[in-house]
């Protein structure tokens, strides 16, 4: 099940992607932001455009539906809890739901919130490869912000779940490219973290696709028994001593959201 990413490059960074079935041709468009590059990108693979996947409400996720459907005739898939908010849908998606592309290749809905409540992620394989469909639920180096609909307790939660349950070679494919950015965050308080060193020259020069395992390196919501970023939430007055993972993660996002 291929994946193919449409970046953007805009200031916002939006990253679109098309799942596609090699057997038929037959893609589905995930959060289709640029809908003029996600329509080249299909015909120059060949491609046909059967589905528009929505991870949640967002305007930059969703609000382009209507227009890709009317160039496409694709039917429209949302979250079900962003029913009503998305208005237009042909399908409701909540945990467990499969969403099949083409002959054989099928994504599994996971219900991911935090960043907002309505929020899903999708899971598939590439060449025995598991990736995720994150949406703005994980970022590279990064999580969502949780001012525009979220809950930073919610979605600490899922990120915790992600950990547990997702395979360290899981391949993230986020909303946006904020992965250098977030590894300037990083270093900002882990100074040290030579994984964060060894990326960020790259990531400034083009687009990175990072593996949990990656994450679990760098990513500072992932680190949260790190001495370096306790220590310096300490300093701060962010948190207390004793104060648990959950105090830590949503200091972390209190910080980033003004960094």
């Amino acid at each position: 099940m291929p994946v193919l990413a449409t970046p953007v490059g805009n200031v916002y960074s939006h990253i679109s992607y098309l799942v596609s079935c090699n057997e038929t041709g037959e893609a589905a468009a995930i959060d289709p932001f640029h809908v003029d590059l996600v329509l080249e990108t299909a015909r120059a693979k060949g491609l046909r455009i059967t589905s528009i996947v929505n991870t949640h409400e967002h305007w930059d996720h969703a609000g382009r539906n209507d227009r890709l459907r009317a160039e496409t005739g694709a039917r429209i898939l949302v979250p079900r809890a962003a029913v009503g908010v998305i208005e237009t849908f042909d399908e409701a998606l909540s945990e467990g739901s499969v969403v099949t592309v083409g002959r054989s290749h099928a994504l599994r809905v996971i219900e991911t919130p935090g960043h907002t409540m309505t929020h899903i992620s999708l899971i598939g394989e590439q060449e025995g490869e598991t990736f995720l469909l994150c949406g703005d639920t994980v970022f590279g180096a990064g999580v969502g912000n949780c001012g525009y609909g979220g809950h930073v307790g919610t979605l600490f939660a899922t990120i915790e779940r992600l950990g547990r349950e997702l395979p360290a070679d899981a391949r993230l494919y986020p909303g946006h490219d904020y992965l250098a950015r977030n590894l300037e965050f990083t270093l900002s308080l882990e100074p040290g973290n030579l994984q964060a060193q060894a990326m960020l020259d790259e990531a400034r020069r083009k687009c990175l696709f990072t593996t949990l395992g990656d994450e679990r390196e760098f990513n500072l919501f992932f680190r949260l028994e790190s001495d370096d970023v306790r220590n310096a939430l300490l300093r701060s007055g962010m948190i207390q001593p004793g104060d648990g993972r959950e105090a830590v993660f949503a200091s972390l996002r209190q910080l980033r959201d003004h960094w």
